[in-house]
């Protein structure tokens, strides 16, 4: 579920390959994408659990 977070920020073919990476390599979803090149910051931004029961987390939220 987590990784879905990252699709629309990096894409879902890049996302789908840092999940089957972290299977494949027994990583965790963090280790696995930042080994593909995401930064960490960008990972710890866009992939907050807590927030990801809520539609659009990922997407930056317009200041109102």
């Amino acid at each position: 579920m987590m990784v879905t977070a990252l699709s629309p920020v990096i894409g879902y073919d890049k996302a789908s390959r840092i999940a089957h990476r972290a299977l494949d390599e027994n990583l965790t979803l963090k280790d696995a994408a930042i080994k593909s090149g995401v930064s960490e910051k960008l990972y710890d931004d866009v992939v907050v659990p807590e927030q990801l029961a809520h539609p659009g987390a990922a997407q930056p939220h317009a200041e109102t």
